[in-house]
């Protein structure tokens, strides 16, 4: 191997045993149980299509409200606070045993336009297409019901739903809205089922059921302790992620100014081209995602696609970050007499593109077994637990097949500013390697804190031990070495979430994300073969 290059003699049996044990611990544990439960369970059904949920609620629509909508739109949602209950608590079988029939905690919100004006939301099982709740907003003249029509109305109503009308008690009401509540004994854990009715009087003296909402409402010590820890996660990421973030990319340009002599500008535009593509893609790709975070809403589809626009605005510059830390972040390691970005057009190049990768492959599982442990050791230790996302739902993505892609962006960016760029400008300010690598990695791992799992503090404590291994693995053997390895990382497990989704095709799709680092790194390695022995240029003029 040249000389320029970095180390890429590693324990190779080492590594290959640590990686088999890395990644029979990740699928035994993370995967096998899921897959098992799903092909032994004989009630186990398949998720509906969008296009069911959608044609299920319209047919809805028109026997409640005797109109036909003009438009329905289906998104994954999710009651994400009941859901962490129950994962905390350990109840989610029991949950799923006993009421997931009549009140999933994750649903296909349909929303049909009406030509009033008004927006319905009606909510439908994802198994078994039946409807389990709705609610009108914005409904033109409008008559709420009140006194004993909406009391009378309500209690009939809840009764033909199958509730004893023993178990039910009023808890709240209001005549200005038409709208009342009752608790109905049942219970799982401390949480307690609440009915949500909403009742209008139409111009024929008929009473419509505008709404019908049934939630189990978890304790409020457990709302207070989630929204404690939100704020907390919130200012760890603004202050610790976001704005550290910034103040790195304001020094990339710096640096990328005063190391110019030891690189060049043209590097880094392949690769922050390849990334801001594929975010860009990503960013209308998740549309569905941010709409359904904004639950019920008026017209959520064109807050949606501002989200978006805001969201592209800053891939952009995320873009720029990662641009500006790979030309400082070469120039400074160059400086500092190391190369550990080889350039393209280098004797030798192809060959460690394709050891980077091999090399990428037992890192990644070896890493996927140790997150693996960190997250069962902090489940004994502080109860750590997870809840649901719906901005990050593969369900409400336009083209879920898409999704491994961002696992590349990832990659990609974060080597770029916290590795190549992160650890160069520490190693240039404190020269010890320790110190320089841990000090990116808080920034990297406090990034990751908003994540939906609890207490906020796990994925700090967490990706702070990956990313220090990242780091390791960058000083050693380079930055295409750590860039397949986080690639691979996070590829796989993007892909597994795909291939849950069910079908052929999506199970085929995630394999080829799987393998796809391989191919890639052979036409490297071919073309760069090829270059050699034709060469079109001077070597010296390959940036």
């Amino acid at each position: 191997m040249n000389s320029n290059f970095p180390h890429q003699e590693p324990n190779w049996k080492l590594f290959s045993w640590l990686a088999g044990i890395g990644i029979i611990i990740y699928l035994l544990i993370q995967i096998v149980p899921s897959t098992a439960e799903s092909f032994f369970d004989t009630n186990s059904e398949p998720v509906i299509s969008k296009s069911k949920a959608e044609d299920t609620a319209a047919a809805f629509v028109r026997k409640q409200f005797h109109v036909t909508p003009i438009s329905l739109h289906a998104v994954h949602q999710s009651d994400s606070l009941l859901y962490g209950y129950l994962e905390k608590n350990k109840l989610t079988k029991s949950y799923e045993n006993l009421y997931d029939k009549q009140f999933p905690t994750d649903t296909f919100q349909v929303t049909a336009k009406m030509p009033d004006r008004s927006e319905i939301f009606i909510y439908v099982h994802m198994q078994k297409a039946t409807v389990v709740a709705w609610n009108r907003l914005n409904g033109d003249h409008v008559t709420p019901a009140k006194g004993t029509e909406l009391t009378d109305t309500a209690l009939k109503f809840a009764i033909s739903k199958g509730f004893e009308k023993s178990n039910l008690k009023v808890s709240r009401m209001s005549e200005d809205t038409g709208q009342l509540w009752y608790t109905a004994g049942k219970v799982i854990g401390n949480a307690k089922l609440t009915i949500g009715i909403r009742a209008e009087k139409q111009p024929n003296g008929s009473i419509l059921i505008a709404a019908y909402k049934p939630t189990f409402k978890v304790p409020s010590d457990y709302t207070v302790y989630v929204d404690k820890q939100k704020r907390l996660a919130n200012y760890l990421s603004t202050l610790g992620s976001l704005f550290l973030s910034f103040v790195l990319f304001i020094l990339a340009i710096i640096y990328a100014s005063l190391y110019r002599k030891h690189t060049s500008f043209l590097r880094g535009i392949a690769l922050t081209l390849l990334f801001m593509g594929m975010y860009l893609v990503n960013d209308f790709n998740m549309k569905d995602g941010l709409a359904a975070g904004y639950g019920e809403m008026l017209h959520v589809d064109t807050m949606a696609y501002a989200a978006v626009i805001v969201t592209c605005l800053v891939t952009v510059i995320m873009a720029l970050s990662v641009y500006f830390s790979l030309v400082g972040g070469d120039g400074l390691w160059r400086a500092l007499g190391r190369n550990l970005w080889p350039r393209f057009g280098q004797p030798g190049y192809g060959e460690h593109v394709w050891r980077s990768m091999w090399l990428g492959y037992l890192a990644a599982f070896m890493l996927l077994g140790l997150q693996t442990i960190i997250f069962i050791i902090l489940m004994n230790m502080n109860g750590a637990w997870s809840t649901t996302d719906v901005t990050q739902s593969p369900y409400n993505l336009a083209a879920p097949w898409l999704f491994p892609l961002l696992a590349w962006c990832a990659a990609i960016s974060e080597e770029a500013v916290f590795r190549l760029f992160g650890i160069g400008i520490m190693k240039r300010w404190f020269k010890n390697s320790f110190v320089a690598s841990l000090i990116p990695t808080i920034i990297w791992a406090l990034g990751h804190v908003t994540y939906p799992i609890f207490p906020s503090t796990t994925r700090l404590l967490e990706l702070t031990i990956l990313g220090l291994i990242f780091s390791f693995l960058f000083l050693r053997f380079g930055f295409i070495t750590v860039l397949f390895a986080h690639a691979v990382f996070d590829s796989l497990m993007m892909a597994i979430s795909l291939m849950f989704m069910g079908s052929v095709g999506n199970v085929l799709i995630g394999l080829v994300y799987i393998v796809l680092p391989i191919p890639i790194a052979w036409l490297i390695r071919n073309f760069d073969k090829k270059k050699r022995a034709n060469p079109m240029v001077p070597p010296s003029m390959l940036q």
